[in-house]
C-alpha cells in the first residue's frame, strides 16, 4: 500500500510538471527583419545602414586574379552618438562565420576593427555575420545586437547580402535566422 501511495503521488507530481512547461519569454523582443537582397562584385561595393555609420561590403581584386571580401565600418564623421561591433574570431581577429540558431549577445567576442576579411564564407552557402549596434542616449549605453546573412561565391568574386534582423530591445539577445 505504500509502495502505491509513492507511485501515485510520483505521477501526480511527474503529471503537473510537465504540464507547468513554459515557453521563453519573448514578450519583449522587438525584431526588426528586412530582406536585403544586394550583391557586390567587384569595383560595386554597396553598404547596409548600421547605427550610425554604415556596414560596407566591398571585393578587392589582386590583378583580377584573386579576390577578397571586406566589411567595413564607415569611419566618415556622421553627427551621432553609436557604433557597430563584429563578432570575431578570438585568435585570428576575422568575422566569425555563424550557422543558423547562434544565439549573438554581450558575451559574444566583439571587435571594433575597421576592415574585417569575409574570406572564410566563401563557398560556404548561405551564414551569418554577428553584429551590435550601440548607442548612447543620456550618456548611457544601450547595445542592440542582430545578424546579416550573406552568401560569399567559391572564388569571392561575388558576395550577395541577403538579410538582416536586429533586436532593437536593448541588452537583448538574438538567434541568427530567428526574425520574430
Amino acid at each position: 500500500m505504500k509502495q502505491m501511495a509513492i507511485l501515485l503521488l510520483t505521477i501526480i507530481f511527474a503529471s503537473s510538471m510537465s504540464c507547468n512547461k513554459t515557453e521563453p519569454d519573448k514578450t519583449n523582443d522587438n525584431i526588426d527583419f528586412t530582406t536585403v537582397n544586394k550583391t557586390i562584385v567587384i569595383q560595386k561595393n554597396d553598404s547596409i545602414s548600421g547605427t550610425c555609420k554604415d556596414l560596407i561590403f566591398e571585393i578587392n581584386s589582386n590583378k583580377q586574379i584573386e579576390f577578397s571580401s571586406i566589411l567595413k565600418v564607415n569611419s566618415n564623421l556622421i553627427v551621432c552618438d553609436g557604433y557597430n561591433s563584429i563578432i570575431t574570431n578570438s585568435y585570428t581577429e576575422k568575422v566569425l562565420l555563424l550557422n543558423e540558431e547562434f544565439e549573438i549577445s554581450e558575451t559574444s567576442n566583439w571587435t571594433e576593427i575597421q576592415n574585417l576579411s569575409l574570406d572564410d564564407f566563401a563557398g560556404k552557402g548561405e551564414k551569418y555575420i554577428g553584429y551590435r549596434a550601440c548607442f548612447f542616449p543620456s550618456g548611457v549605453d544601450n547595445f542592440n545586437y542582430g545578424w546579416i546573412k550573406i552568401k560569399l561565391s567559391i572564388n569571392k568574386d561575388t558576395l550577395a547580402i541577403i538579410s538582416r534582423a536586429t533586436n532593437h530591445t536593448n541588452y537583448k539577445s538574438i538567434k541568427t535566422g530567428h526574425t520574430e
